[in-house]
């Protein structure tokens, strides 16, 4: 497989995480604000923005957030490289390529949905009721599409590939969710209020991780701090825990072979979780922002440690095209 193709196919999963965890992420926020009352609009929507990484770039566009200015960032804005339209942009680019890899239905069905989301996005986001409708179908078509390269496509060095896009984009987007929603939520209220709305800011971390019915499933008491804290990052079995995804990053660059320093950057992050005291940091929102922080970092040098070993060829500048022989040697299979 060229290594062009095989960064197609990885982006391509990336954006198609991405894009699931953006729609599902509004809908969950918008349902949470109606159980946290006395918020203003900028201390309800920043969040949103927050957990995007995308502060800077939204302050240079709207003075404070609103639903309207934050429904239209994160959704239609075409400036915002984060945004649902230019997600499923980078989707159809990177689908391309990648014809002739994954299956004729799958990719038929992300083409459709990527016209859908063109063609409708921008009449619907700023209706709360039409735009939950329509996040929730392009959710529901988002997961069918996960569901059908995973029962369809074969499990080789492409779909090795793109697991790796996957479990890299969602390993990240679990650790940013953790940490906007339980900190800097938090600083927004006095320590009475903390306690009688705490639960309902972890619930909300659970459902915006798709996690809550499978914490009650295998906790079997009310949802706190410390056990979703231990549960969303060191649970071996949910598909969203952080600990989850490195197995799974890590099964996979076995797989596919090459380098170690992707596998280094995942056992440096692994030692991170096996050190953490969840009670600890779970009351202690500074010190939990700093852990989390590092895991963002580590993630990084993962995603780094990938591209250098993987796509690009240490020789070359970046984004020059490789011959076509040094360019298959990138990506061999070790299976």
């Amino acid at each position: 497989m060229l290594a062009r193709v095989a960064e197609n196919i990885y982006w391509l999963s990336r954006y198609l995480e991405r894009a699931e965890n953006t729609v599902r992420l509004i809908q969950v926020h918008s349902n949470l604000l109606m159980d946290l009352p006395g918020l203003d609009d900028h201390q309800s929507w920043i969040p949103l923005i927050s957990i995007n990484g995308l502060d800077d770039e939204f302050a240079e566009i709207h003075v404070t957030a609103t639903e309207s200015t934050v429904n239209h960032f994160l959704l239609t804005d075409k400036e915002n490289p984060g945004s649902l339209v230019n997600d499923f942009t980078a989707i159809h680019a990177n689908l391309r390529s990648c014809r002739d890899i994954i299956p004729k239905t799958s990719y038929e069905s992300i083409n459709s949905l990527c016209r859908l989301v063109s063609r409708e996005v921008e009449s619907v986001y700023a209706q709360p009721s039409h735009r939950l409708v329509f996040l929730r179908d392009v959710e529901d078509r988002l997961q069918s599409i996960s569901g059908s390269l995973n029962s369809n496509m074969s499990h080789d060095l492409g779909y090795r590939v793109m697991r790796m896009g996957c479990y890299l984009e969602r390993a990240d987007m679990t650790s940013r969710v953790i940490d906007v929603q339980s900190t800097r939520l938090s600083a927004n209220h006095t320590s009475g209020e903390l306690i009688a709305i705490q639960n309902q800011r972890w619930v909300a971390v659970l459902r915006t991780l798709v996690a809550h019915q499978m914490y009650r499933q295998q906790l079997r008491r009310p949802v706190n701090g410390p056990d979703t804290l231990a549960f969303l990052l060191s649970d071996a079995n949910l598909p969203r825990s952080y600990a989850f995804c490195l197995d799974h990053l890590d099964d996979s660059f076995r797989k596919v072979g090459g380098s170690s320093a992707p596998r280094d950057a995942i056992a440096a992050l692994r030692q991170k979780l096996d050190s953490a005291v969840y009670p600890v940091l779970a009351n202690n929102p500074d010190q939990l922002h700093e852990f989390l922080d590092d895991l963002q970092l580590g993630m990084l040098d993962v995603s780094a440690a990938l591209s250098t070993n993987y796509f690009k060829s240490q020789d070359t500048v970046a984004g020059e095209d490789l011959p076509a022989d040094r360019a298959s040697a990138e990506l061999e299979t070790s299976v």
